[in-house]
């Protein structure tokens, strides 16, 4: 989530892509009007967290929290829900297979320890329908997923809260990624759990997440709500909150690339660039 000592920055997939992860989970292959976003892990405590749905959805966000938060509970802080990974080695298993024919090279990686319910694949999935879609950064950068023995320039890792925490470091007292070098590094605890701005729609917030760290790797810094009740944009620290007035009391005498001024403005959670 905070920029780090390297750069961070990345951009989406073609079309052709988000077919072949539709057709990968065994759907039918949507119309660019129509790409859906892969469902969430189900049945038990560790199925992947809070969703508003058990079907696939749009990468849609609500316009505001859905559910008040509890008395005392801050936006920034991690929303309740099902256990996640805390511990890892701090080494990363490639996911097996590829997409795509052209574009930047990606790798899909677990960290060691950490078990995504559905499987790995189901983490790969979202990855690559992020990266594909025609609403993110495919717009202007395609992506090619390669498996293990390849050459990625880009590394998406699944990651436990203790090897994040390690990484991306804990200036901010909250949960976040980071992108560092050629590799992102995505939260378990977020992925699990989401956000609270995105009032428990964790599918949404995935996608925004990939799109989120992916921006820095493709150079983009933090941005501020630019207007009120405008979509949030992607490079805006969403995970924190999506208000001006708190991200600038969050981040207030910490480095995150952008000095955010306490205007008033609040913008609506948005997962696409």
């Amino acid at each position: 989530m905070r920029p780090v000592p390297v750069v961070v920055h990345l951009t989406g997939l073609c079309l052709a892509v988000t077919t072949v992860v539709a057709l990968e989970l065994g759907a039918a292959a949507p119309s660019p009007g129509e790409v859906t976003l892969p469902g969430p892990a189900t049945g038990g405590a560790t199925a992947g967290g809070p969703t508003t749905g058990s079907g696939p959805t749009t990468g849609s966000a609500p316009a505001r929290e859905s559910e008040p938060r509890p008395a005392g509970v801050r936006v920034a802080d991690l929303p309740p829900g099902p256990e996640f990974p805390r511990h890892g080695t701090g080494t990363w298993r490639v996911v097996p297979g590829g997409i795509g024919t052209t574009g930047v090279q990606y790798s899909v990686e677990v960290e060691e320890g950490v078990t995504v319910p559905q499987g790995d694949d189901s983490f790969a999935a979202v990855v690559d329908f992020a990266l594909a879609h025609p609403r993110g950064w495919s717009r202007v950068q395609r992506f090619r997923r390669v498996a293990a023995g390849g050459e990625p320039e880009l590394r998406v890792r699944l990651t436990s809260q203790d090897t994040a925490r390690r990484l991306c470091g804990v200036e901010l007292p909250y949960d976040t990624s980071c992108r560092i070098g050629d590799s992102v590094y995505l939260s378990a605890a977020r992925w699990f759990r989401g956000a609270h701005a995105y009032g428990g729609e964790l599918r949404a917030y995935r996608t925004y997440l990939v799109n989120h760290e992916v921006g820095h790797f493709l150079g983009h810094g933090h941005v501020p709500c630019p207007a009120d009740g405008a979509p949030a944009p992607v490079m805006m620290q969403q995970t924190l909150s999506t208000a001006n007035d708190e991200l600038a009391a969050i981040t207030a005498g910490v480095d995150q690339g952008v000095v955010i001024t306490a205007d008033g403005k609040a913008c609506t959670a948005n997962p696409w660039p």
